[in-house]
Parts: structure tokens; sequence; C-alpha cells
């Protein structure tokens, strides 16, 4: 166990910055799901870590050394790669122990000793004789994280090691994978596109954009104080609904409005976060799951009408989509909420519920 330390570091391409000061501090123990777009540097950073990349500015530490100029196999540091990379002419045993036979001096029963450990574990020791072509896909993730693991690595590593299995197996894997993490208490970092299994794995998410770190913190704190609006439209599924409104006061009453949408906003609130912003237009985040339907007329002050476009069956809910002219809204709702598509529909939602952001910096202003 170890923590793992990343100063200033910059990856290059030629011309091309992949990764461009990136920092980030790692706790022992701590499981960092490292989220991003696809192409913003996830894998690279990764890479950079174990030493199959350059890095062209900046360090990388294990505890306090610097791990820099040593080969990968001097870092201690494990990987388990997206597909999966067995040998398919050894055994699951063999592949299991392979590493340890090459990269330390147990003799052959303590080898075989700490194999069937990890292979009870992962609940693989019925496997052990099997070869990987005998495997199927979340067996195959099986071994390829006990290979890792069978070597107690100061860091463990994962690059989006569920991505090729199907999508009931990636559930139960990713909660395997985070028993297996505590159990273990290894220091792991763990790379995936999937937002979702982002907020379902890690004790930190780094949420990475263009090669560039945009926010650290808990799933929750990332979900619930994004940053950034990229961050509150990449977190969070279905994706947040953005609205540009103009800040007005009339007759000591306040609205955020535009040619279209009208919501008043008590006067505590405006306070607190509009004060100062009268007449400027910002824009306004409201996540599908905060937005209310009303199926007969409403008259609260800042309910609006449009109309249903789309529905989408989700099973246990459903994602109406609503269009108010230039608009584009999804709500999040319970399965039994079920329109019909041409309905015109009021929606709201409370003003604790919004996010503020700045319409040219894109920055949050309520953090």
């Amino acid at each position: 166990m170890a923590n793992l330390t990343i100063k200033n570091l910059s990856n290059s391409f030629g011309t091309v910055k992949c990764l461009d000061s990136v920092n980030l501090e790692v706790a022992d123990g701590k499981l960092a799901v490292i989220v991003g777009p696809s192409g913003c540097g996830k894998t690279t950073l990764m890479r950079c870590i174990v030493g199959l990349e350059t890095v062209s500015e900046g360090s990388v530490f294990i505890d306090d050394e610097c791990i820099n100029d040593k080969e990968p196999k001097e870092r201690d540091v494990a990987m388990v790669f997206q597909y999966y990379a067995l040998y398919p002419h050894m055994t699951v045993r063999q592949n299991l122990s392979l590493g340890l036979e090459h990269t330390t001096r147990l003799t052959r029963e303590q080898i075989q000793e700490r194999v069937e450990e990890i292979a009870g574990i992962l609940k693989i020791s019925s496997l052990l004789e099997r070869k990987p072509g005998q495997l199927s896909g979340g067996e195959s993730q099986r071994v390829a994280i006990g290979r890792a693991l069978v070597r107690k690595p100061k860091i463990f590593l994962l690059d989006e090691p569920l991505s090729a299995i199907d999508a009931k197996l990636r559930r139960e894997l990713r909660t395997e994978i985070k028993k297996i993490q505590r159990r273990f208490g290894v220091t792991t970092v763990y790379v995936t596109h999937d937002q979702e299994e982002a907020m379902a794995v890690g004790d930190m998410l780094v949420v990475l954009r263009d090669g560039r770190i945009h926010q650290v913190g808990t799933p929750e704190e990332v979900f619930n104080s994004p940053k950034d609006q990229f961050i509150a439209g990449f977190i969070g599924k279905p994706p947040m609904n953005f609205f540009e409104l103009r800040v007005t006061s009339k007759d000591n009453k306040y609205y955020l409005e535009n040619s279209t949408i009208k919501y008043e906003v008590s006067k505590r609130y405006y306070d607190r976060y509009l004060y100062g912003l009268s007449g400027k237009d910002l824009i306004v985040g409201v996540r599908p799951s905060s937005i209310e339907l009303f199926f007969q007329n409403n008259s609260r002050a800042e309910t609006n009408t449009a109309t249903v476009l789309l529905i989408e069956n989700m099973g246990d809910e459903n994602y109406i989509y609503l269009t108010l002219d230039s608009n584009k809204i999804i709500v999040k709702t319970k399965a039994e909420t079920v329109p019909k598509i041409g309905d015109r529909i009021q929606f709201s939602f409370e003003e604790q519920d919004m996010h503020l952001f700045d319409i040219d910096s894109k920055a949050s202003l309520k953090i």
C-alpha cells in the first residue's frame, strides 16, 4: 500500500499535448476513478503512471519516491488492461503465477500458495487448469485482475476493465472489484468513460477533459456541486438540462427568464445567488430527476408548459423529452408516469435544485 502523487505532469506527442499540468494525489488505500469523454487523456495518464509512456514534464511519486526514471517492472505497479491480455497457451494457474516467477524470489510452493489464495478470493479456483479460450468474458476479466493482485503491488491500475463485458455482468463485476479493492486495501486508479460506473465504484472522482483535471471530489460532491457546466452535463444520467435565462426583477419580485420560460425565485434565493446580476444572462442547470410534471393546471408562479416530444421506457423509470420552442428538456420520472406524445404538460422544479453557471466562463456561481 502507498500514496500516489502526480505533480505538474504533462505528456505530448509531437506538438499535440495529451496531458497538461495534471496534479493529483490518491491517498493510501483509496480507489480513485478517472472519468471523462473519449480522447481526454485518461489512458495516457494511466500509462504514464505505469511507465509505458514518457513524462514530458512533471513527476510521478509513490510515497516520497519519484519513479519517472524507473522501468515499468521496477515500479511495483500492476495494471489490468481493457482486453485481458491473457496468454492463450497457458492455463489460468500459469497466467497467475508467471509474473511472480519472473519478478520475485518466492519458492514454487510460495507462489502456488499465493495463487490459490487469490483464486479463492476471486472465485476462480475451479478454473485454474483451464485455458483462456475456455473462459467467459467475466471469468477472463477475473483472471486478469488476479494476475495483477497476486503480485501484491503498491499501486493497482485498471484501464476500462469492464468495457468489453455485457451490461448485466458489468454491474456485478464493478461491485466485486470494489469489494476486492476494500479487502486488499491497495491504492487503486480506475479509468472509465462511463460516468455511472465511476459514481458506483470510486471513493473519489477525477474528472478529466482535454488533458486537464476539471474537478476532484467524492462522487456526491461532484454530482451535487459541479464546478462548471461541463462537469454538470457529463456527470449524471440522463444529462442535466440547461437553459439560458436572464435575471430580472419587477414589483419586488425576482425572475429567471427568456422568451419562453419564466421562473420566479424567492428574495432569499435572489439575495444569496443573484444579487448584482440583474439584467445579466446566465446558464441555469436542472437535473432531469428534479423536474416535476403536472397533468392538471397548476397555478404555481414558476410553472411552465411544454410539449411531449418523445418517451423512453427504461423499465422502472421513464425519460420524457419535452420541447418548449428552442428549449429541449429531459425529465426522469417513475414508470407509472406516462403522458402521450404531443401532450401539452406543465413542469416545474424547486429553486434549490437549480445550478447556476456564468455564461462566458461556464464556472459555477454557487461554489
